[in-house]
This record gives structure tokens, sequence and C-alpha cells, in this order.
């Protein structure tokens, strides 16, 4: 079973991948609670913990 981390989860694309994913049997999901969702000691601890990551993360603008 394939661990799968969703860094931006919360966001549009995030929370549609989720829920495709979600109805899968194969695939085990690592979900951060929401009051650690920004703390990057998580983020980095569910990315080193995954086989597959996908980054949903907003655009930086200057």
């Amino acid at each position: 079973m394939k661990k799968v981390f969703i860094d931006g989860s919360a966001g549009t694309t995030g929370l549609r991948i989720v829920e495709r994913l979600s109805k899968r049997n194969d695939i085990e999901l690592i979900k951060l609670p929401e009051e650690l969702r920004k703390d990057n000691d998580a983020r980095k601890k569910a990315l080193n913990s995954c086989d597959i990551a996908f980054l949903c993360l907003p655009t930086r603008r200057q």
C-alpha cells in the first residue's frame, strides 16, 4: 500500500485530489490535523514518510 501526502489539501486542487484518492483501498492518505497544517516540522515529517507527495501550494506573488 502506497502512502500519499497532499501538501495543500485544504485548497481547491488538494480537495479534489483527496476526494478522488480517498475512494481507493490501495492508498493510505497521510493527513495532518488542521492545527498542524502550516507547521513546517509536521509537513516535513509527512513528506519524509510518504511514497508519493502532491504539492498543491499557493502561488507566491511579489
